[in-house]
């Protein structure tokens, strides 16, 4: 797919692409990406602050590279994968001591328990390792943290402790959502769908005008990892060779017919303006959006009157999307999952049968998308991610308790009618 040939907006980035930084668009990301490549000279510990899907990952290679690094030497430390206090105060010290030259992106350091917060600020701060005799100075490391909110509310709301934000606090980078960045928008799309055809030997004209609009006034609460599995999703779905608003799954509602229609062109200025403050506006969570969509998706299939196996479909997501994040290490996923490995091994025909069914069905599209983005930004739960999800879907379906009969929502759960009940009578004790 031959690259855009429009010409380059104010404020963007004029000089070179960093080398070897996959999917460089010259997005600036409103100032990030300048500040990353000066911050990179500098000894100081970097946290890199925006909303999921941001590019965060992006900005921090970007230090990585011109700091002047090895390529080889960038290590991501999940922390949202960390069982429990005792396991996330392991490996981060395992990482540390072994941390000479590298670049160490700390993804979610909130997510950990204040007890592991803790000791890692004061290795940071001290510039010592804890635990060592005879004591010995850290490692020559660039440290990078990456947090989905200022450090501010984070402290107010998810658990960040002031000793670990304080040590990050210096020269925050602050990468704005896609939708505050909007000459850039087009780019990426452009840039992501060829990546993906090229994964795939398929060859796309490109978006259609209509599509093109419909992206620039969609507000991509998902950003960039929305864009792209909503052109994902576009290419399994279709196989023309343009893509269409209706491929992309971008929609607004019609306010005199109740349909759900694909975006109009409409003016990209005007809907600019339309846009909401970003200051005081509310980013719901990918857990949140997930609900919504999830009641979206059974309200349609109820105004439809066809019948499909949500919970089925809701289970099958899950399960692929967390093997996605495992890069397929069933020991991880099952983990994740709270079930074992061979269950993954006897679910896996039954999620292939049912694969086309979930790709081919427009009403789905939405929550499959944000299953993925909800398994990518959990953290470990004492709850199955499973469980949760189905709790989702079933209140939804008692919500329609008197227009829809007990073995239809049974039905739409993928569930015997006994089940159905055995699930609603838990679901109503657990919430009393």
């Amino acid at each position: 797919m031959p690259p855009r040939d429009d010409k380059t907006d104010p404020g963007e980035r004029t000089g070179p692409a960093p080398l070897g930084i996959e999917g460089f668009v010259l997005d600036n990301m409103e100032g990030a990406v300048d500040q990353a490549s000066f911050l990179a000279k500098l000894d100081i510990p970097i946290a890199i602050v925006g909303p999921h899907g941001t590019g965060k990952m992006y900005v921090a290679k970007i230090v990585h590279q011109e700091s002047g690094r090895d390529p080889g030497m960038f290590i991501q430390v999940d922390c949202r994968a960390f069982r429990n206090r005792d396991d996330a105060i392991r490996r981060i010290q395992k990482e540390l001591a072994q941390s000479e030259g590298k670049t160490l992106v700390f993804k979610s350091p909130h997510l950990m328990s204040a007890d592991a917060q803790l000791k890692l600020a004061r290795q940071i701060a001290t510039r010592t390792l804890a635990d060592v005799s005879p004591p010995r100075y850290l490692p020559d490391a660039k440290l990078i943290a990456l947090f989905p909110d200022t450090l501010e509310q984070l402290i107010l709301k998810s658990g960040l402790t002031e000793k670990l934000a304080s040590v990050f606090a210096g020269f925050p980078i602050y990468v704005p959502p896609i939708k505050d960045r909007k000459q850039a928008v087009l780019r990426w799309a452009d840039k992501i769908l060829g990546q993906e055809c090229d994964k795939r030997g398929r060859y796309i004209k490109g978006f259609t005008e209509d599509a093109e609009q419909a992206m620039l006034v969609h507000e991509w609460l998902g950003n960039i990892s929305e864009m792209r599995q909503r052109i994902v999703q576009a290419l399994e779905a279709s196989d023309k060779e343009w893509i269409t608003p209706v491929d992309l799954g971008i929609y607004k509602s019609n306010a005199e017919g109740g349909e759900l229609t694909p975006s109009s062109p409409g003016s990209f200025l005007d809907a600019v303006d339309k846009l909401p403050a970003t200051e005081e506006s509310y980013t719901p969570t990918p857990r949140e959006q997930l609900d919504l969509a999830l009641g979206e998706a059974v309200n349609k299939i109820v105004k439809k009157g066809a019948i499909v196996p949500l919970g089925a479909w809701l289970a099958d997501d899950i399960v692929l999307a967390t093997k996605q994040r495992y890069r397929g290490s069933m020991r991880s996923a099952a983990e994740f999952l709270h079930t074992n490995p061979r269950n993954l091994t006897r679910w896996a025909p039954k999620i292939e049968q049912r694969e086309s069914e979930r790709n081919g069905s427009p009403i789905w599209h939405d929550s499959r998308r944000l299953v993925a983005e909800w398994i990518s930004a959990t953290s470990l739960s004492p709850d199955s991610p499973l469980d949760d999800a189905q709790n989702m879907l079933l209140s939804h379906l008692e919500k329609l308790s008197d227009t829809l009969r007990v073995a239809t929502r049974a039905k739409i759960m993928a569930m015997s009618t006994p089940t159905y009940q055995k699930r609603v009578k838990e679901l109503s004790e657990y919430y009393g």
